[in-house]
């Protein structure tokens, strides 16, 4: 017997009697049982009859809830339960929000059970958490929106509870990582993140938690979490994190095979405790430098210098490790600590990396209590690359510290001992310095143009060249024929070995700077052109 194709029409009246059939038979006609779901959660057509159920409101409440925790527990390849379980949600939630908050709150215990593991959930440590874990993770982080308040409060502490066993190895895990969920639910999570910190953990992960905190914690949190930190960077420092680290050395070592030497086993250690504390508690400690506990931690490393007797290479992390804790205080310095900052960057047996940052974090206070300590730097003669390197650096901080009403004084303690050497670049960075200066110090740059001495004639072109108008291109073109000689290693390899030669190139400059478009007049004219 030849069959004959069904018309649309006809097509559509069957589906809708095969519809109207699976709802009576999952409805009045059939009693759904826990039995029913659980068969269905392996079936083809079992997730659609779990979410049919779910949203029926013939059925208990327990029954939908155990439907929509049944889309959690599935372990299926071809349907995405946690899914199936946000879509049916947010239907449920527009026709019966109150259904919809009653299903989610009921299915908090499960869920918290599930992420903790259960009692069969168990997976090899290097394949990271369960499936089913990561899933109820998921589930639980999207069912937050859906929860009543102590729901959601228990949802939230499950799932940043769970990140927090083991940061590391879960900040990346599931379809949702830490940072998403942390910065979605806010500060009530990431006063749970301060548990999460440890000695122990990857640097990497403890900088992301410090991160995360001092983003989006309350203050109440960042205190909790600098304080935290500031006794992880102390347990770092003792014996007893070094004995770990042993530990760990020795287990590797056996495990290749190989002989263990004592001696060579602690050296490794202590370095690695090094890297511990450099690359993990002090930069993580930048992220929450405001809280005083931190604050004052983080000066107490930068001052401690390694002993005389240590290692070289010991000496080396010790010195690196003091840099990364004035990194680490950038911007939160305070006037209390100004001279302990100004002893680290004038005592010249400290390491210039180091004194280089103590003077940036001199910078960042910006007290003028700090200028009279850093005049006999500006006033360096000696022509020592290391002499000069500093007089540029205090020279620069005067200025910032000092403004435009110090300007003539800096310029007149300036050395003017003959053969005295300037590089151009520290010329220029103190002309670069001025420049940005509010107000301007134009007279007294301008009157510089007729100084005796070569290096403040140089400031002052340079300071032209950046600030000048088309006016001040006679004044410069004075200094043209000035055959005084420019004395330091560069000048020549800039072909400025003379004042007049250096006029020559600002001159240019300004001119090139001139003959530039304003900002934001190019894009005004395009934009014209474009109507």
């Amino acid at each position: 017997m030849r069959l004959t194709p069904l018309s649309p029409r006809a097509l559509r009246r069957w589906t809708g009697l095969l519809v109207a059939a699976l709802a009576l038979s999952i409805g009045s006609g059939c009693k759904v049982t826990s039995e029913d779901i659980e068969y269905w959660k392996g079936t083809v057509k079992g997730p659609g009859k779990i979410v049919a159920v779910m949203l029926a409101e013939r059925y208990p409440i327990e029954l939908r809830t155990q439907a929509a925790q049944a889309l959690v527990e599935m372990e299926r390849n071809d349907v995405n339960g946690v899914g199936e379980l946000q879509r049916a949600l947010a239907t449920l939630k527009a026709q019966d929000p109150e259904a919809a908050q009653q299903i989610v709150d009921g299915m908090v215990p499960a869920l918290q059970s599930m992420m903790r593991g259960g009692e069969d959930a168990q997976q090899s440590d290097a394949l990271g958490p369960p499936m089913s874990q990561q899933r109820a993770k998921d589930a639980a982080y999207l069912l937050v929106e859906h929860a009543g308040p102590q729901a959601r409060q228990q949802l939230t502490e499950a799932v940043v509870g769970w990140y927090a066993v083991d940061f590391a190895e879960r900040h990346l895990a599931g379809d949702y990582s830490a940072e998403q969920v942390v910065r979605s639910l806010g500060a009530p999570a990431a006063d749970q993140l301060v548990s999460a910190m440890s000695s122990h953990q990857p640097q990497q992960a403890l900088v992301k938690i410090a991160e995360l905190i001092g983003q989006i914690g309350n203050e109440q949190t960042k205190q909790r979490a600098g304080e935290r930190l500031v006794e992880i960077e102390q347990e770092m420092e003792g014996d007893e994190f070094v004995q770990w680290l042993q530990g760990r050395i020795t287990e590797s070592l056996e495990e290749a095979g190989r002989e263990i030497d004592e001696n060579r086993v602690r050296a490794i250690a202590l370095l690695n405790r090094e890297n511990f504390i450099n690359d993990g508690a002090l930069p993580a400690m930048k992220h929450l430098a405001h809280v005083d506990a931190v604050r004052n931690r983080l000066l107490a490393v930068a001052q401690a210098a390694p002993p005389e007797d240590a290692p070289g290479p010991l000496i080396e992390s010790l010195n690196m490790r003091r840099q990364k804790a004035l990194q680490a205080l950038e911007g939160n310095a305070s006037a209390d600590q100004l001279d302990a900052l100004l002893g680290i960057a004038l005592n010249e047996e400290n390491p210039v990396n180091v004194r280089d940052y103590a003077f940036d974090r001199v910078g960042d206070i910006r007290d003028r209590r700090a200028i009279p300590r850093l005049w006999p730097l500006v006033e360096f003669a000696e022509n020592e690359d290391l002499g000069k390197r500093l007089r540029w650096r205090a020279g620069e901080l005067v200025l910032a510290i000092g403004g435009a009403e110090i300007v003539g004084e800096f310029l007149s303690r300036l050395p003017s001992d003959r053969g005295v050497e300037y590089e151009p670049e520290e010329l220029a960075g103190y002309a670069t310095r001025m420049s940005q200066m509010t107000p301007q110090p134009v007279d007294v740059l301008e009157r510089q143009l007729r100084s005796p001495n070569w290096y403040n004639k140089v400031i002052a072109l340079r300071f032209t060249e950046r600030r000048g108008t088309e006016a001040d291109v006679a004044k410069m073109r004075r200094l043209a024929s000035d055959r005084t000689e420019t004395v330091g290693d560069g000048w020549a390899r800039q072909e400025l070995e003379t004042v007049g030669k250096v006029a020559e190139n600002a001159i240019e400059a300004l001119q090139e700077r001139l003959a530039e478009p304003e900002e934001g007049e190019a894009g005004g004219e395009g934009e014209a052109a474009g109507e």
